[in-house]
């Protein structure tokens, strides 16, 4: 029995019709949809876009007038949400997966999407979701060096999707909110004609679907033709070899699939500490992108990261029934009360030009001169007025002056309680203006109760774009450990906007074990992705600095100050900003890592918190010491000394006793020598004159 999880395979040449013809019915089911998000979108963004439709042509050539309170409410959300985005937060999923795991998850999607233009494509869908009630963005991969043609390695990159109403044409089948259940989804690209050719010169510029537009509604439309391209991605189902290896060096299991095992097997067994464990056949998802014009395959079907279709749907007020989707943003339910406001200020604006000031009724005999006429008809700036008086039969003036007056259009009782009305239901469907809405005189309890019914009206708007970013987080997981899945450098950011690089799958040894194994991985990793809301980075820092302040001053009143006073005073200085602070904050880091306020990140840290934790003598005992082994020295010169003098002593009462020996001896040869001496002087003398000649 065929499986139906698996996908489908569609022959080559028959995917262009199959894909165009798939094209046309999904965009038919939501064709009345595009058109109420079409005519939102020019509704607030086009001059003369709230008169647009049936009242145009009822109008005709009269003043339609604009108020335009649809951009201020539009722009108060945008604001809002500009000071309190939403980020994806990455944290374990289970007990292989730590911490740290998570914070590399992290740190590498906070610099993609810092890097990669996150920012720019979130607002844009932000923007649209919130006008018309749907937007997109679209995950990518790109080089991480476009002009090194040496440098294969990609990064994950975001791309604003423009119109997304009617540009993003999803698989009609699908009903979950963030379409993860679509086997199929359309981009439609624009192009100009001469752009197309540039792309692909050897194709004939042919649209592969025209989305229905207004554009011909504007009074200055341009006649270049806009050639629109398909990009479909489709998801692919199918059974795959999965090899799984043990590495024994370090204890990790590797697992790679048939498409990656081809090109590294050979690798894998020549390695002797991977061992072969099992094979084993699993059902894997993954994504195509196909790439078509109206005549033919521009771009055949490739594999791309990731298992999810990389475009991220993004509504406003959203509900499935009847079989079919249906959406808004803010502005589609106050368009008709802004309509009938601008309609009756429209004609009060008429009333007021074309009769704003009373006009004087005379009778035919009054005006028969040409000279009163003309100064009637210019009488603005005149001194005085003349105007021929009324006789009867007998010639007696019976009138002067003007018979009555025509009085201007007042505004009737039904159109001031309608404008009233209008205008209190614009007020309570936007807010108003901060100055309508809440009194200065009300306590802050109050204001913020106001201010929490008024969000009310957004929540929902906010749950939705909270949702869509929460999913862009689990396709960009998906798509990280494609991109991200061999050795190499990353610059990642910390929660704190703080950067450094770290090595993918960086060997290490672990003390524990004394086996090497490989840190920084995203393989085997399992992640709960979340969507965490609050204000900017900035704002957040700021605010914690202010806390901190009234944390300190209240610790203080109670006595406690001085236990806590260090650890918050360096967090206060880690989270201020100004110019020239560097140095101030390069003493506080040392100091906060001396304490163990903050773990360290860099080698450099690493090694100077390992000096710090060597232990330190007390420089009394050193003093010590240093006395302690003088007087050693003292002592043992003493000894030598003492031990030198009785040598000395002994040496001298032997040379005494030698003394006494050769006195004897001596005494006893002079004895000797006495006589010997007599007789050699009498020698001499007997023979002295002999030696004198």
């Amino acid at each position: 029995m065929k499986d139906r999880r698996v996908t489908k395979k569609v022959p080559e040449e028959e995917k262009l019709e199959l894909f165009k013809k798939q094209l046309a019915v999904d965009a038919d089911m939501t064709l009345d949809e595009q058109r109420k998000a079409n005519e939102d979108m020019r509704f607030v963004h086009v001059d003369g876009g709230m008169w647009e439709g049936h009242l145009e042509s009822a109008y005709g050539e009269r003043a339609k007038f604009e108020f335009d309170l649809a951009s201020q409410y539009l722009s108060r959300f945008i604001g809002e949400w500009n000071e309190n985005r939403v980020a994806v937060e990455f944290k374990p999923k289970d007990h292989k997966t730590s911490d740290d795991d998570s914070e590399l998850m992290n740190g590498i999607h906070r610099a993609d999407f810092g890097e990669y233009f996150g920012e720019t494509a979130v607002d844009n869908a932000v923007d649209e979701a919130s006008c018309c009630g749907f937007g997109a963005y679209m995950l990518t991969t790109c080089y991480e060096d476009e002009s090194d043609d040496e440098n294969d390695l990609q990064r994950i990159a975001w791309e604003d999707i423009h119109s997304a109403y009617n540009t993003v044409i999803w698989d009609g089948s699908a009903k979950k909110i963030d379409k993860r259940d679509a086997r199929h989804c359309t981009l439609l690209e624009p192009f100009t004609e001469e752009s197309f050719l540039e792309e692909w010169e050897n194709s004939d510029p042919i649209s592969a679907f025209e989305p229905e537009s207004l554009r011909h509604l504007d009074s200055n439309l341009h006649s270049v033709d806009t050639i629109y391209v398909a990009q479909r991605y489709d998801v692919i189902k199918k059974y795959e070899d999965l090899f799984i290896y043990n590495d024994l060096e370090n204890g990790d299991q590797i697992r790679v699939y048939e498409d990656k095992h081809e090109k590294i097997k050979d690798e894998l067994k020549e390695n002797e500490f991977m061992k072969f464990v099992r094979k084993r056949r699993i059902l894997r998802q993954s994504v195509e992108k196909t790439v078509f014009s109206g005549e033919k395959i521009l771009e055949p079907s490739r594999r791309i990261a990731g298992k999810w279709i990389p475009i991220i749907p993004m509504y406003g007020h959203r509900v499935f029934f009847d079989g079919s989707e249906r959406y808004r943003g803010l502005i589609r339910k106050i368009k008709d009360p802004l309509r009938l406001f601008n309609m009756q200020v429209s004609q009060l604006g008429e009333n007021s030009a074309g009769n704003g000031q009373e006009i004087p009724i005379f009778a035919p005999e009054q005006m028969n001169n040409q000279e009163i006429k003309e100064q009637w008809a210019d009488k603005n700036n005149k001194p005085y007025l003349l105007a021929k008086p009324i006789y009867d039969a007998d010639g007696n003036i019976v009138h002067m002056g003007p018979l009555g007056y025509q009085k201007p259009a007042g505004i009737d009782q039904t159109t001031a309680a309608l404008m009233q009305i209008v205008l209190q239901f614009l007020n309570e469907q936007t807010g108003g203006a901060p100055q309508d809405t809440i009194n200065p005189d009300i306590s802050g309890k109050a204001i913020n109760a106001l201010a929490k019914r008024e969000n009310m009206n957004t929540q929902n708007i906010n749950d939705n774009i909270k949702n869509a970013i929460r999913w862009s987080g689990d396709v960009y997981l998906e798509m990280a450990r494609d991109v991200y899945d061999s050795e190499r450098m990353l610059n990642i950011i910390g929660r704190d906007g703080s950067e450094k690089s770290v090595q993918l799958f960086e060997t290490v040894l672990d003390e524990e074990t004394g086996n090497l194994v490989n840190i920084n991985r995203l393989d085997g990793k399992r992640f709960k992705t979340m969507a965490d809301t609050g204000p900017a980075y900035e704002t957040l820092r700021e605010q914690t600095v202010e806390d901190l302040k009234g944390t300190l001053q209240a610790l203080k009143d109670l006595g406690k100050g001085e236990q806590y006073a260090d650890a918050i005073i360096a967090i206060i200085l880690e989270n201020i900003s100004g110019v020239g602070l560097g140095p101030l904050k390069d003493l506080n880091r040392k100091l906060m890592l001396a304490s163990g306020l903050v773990k360290p990140e860099t080698d450099e840290e690493k090694a100077m918190v390992a000096e710090m934790q060597q232990p330190k003598e007390d420089p009394q005992a050193d003093l010590a010491r240093a006395a302690a082994k003088q007087q050693e020295a003292e002592a043992a010169s003493l000894t030598a000394s003492a031990e030198q003098k009785t040598q000395d002593a002994a040496k001298k009462a032997a040379e005494t006793e030698q003394i006494k020996v050769e006195t004897e001896v001596i005494k006893h040869e002079a004895h000797i020598a006495g006589v010997d001496g007599l007789v050699a002087m009498r020698e001499r003398i007997f023979t002295a004159p002999n030696q004198i000649n």
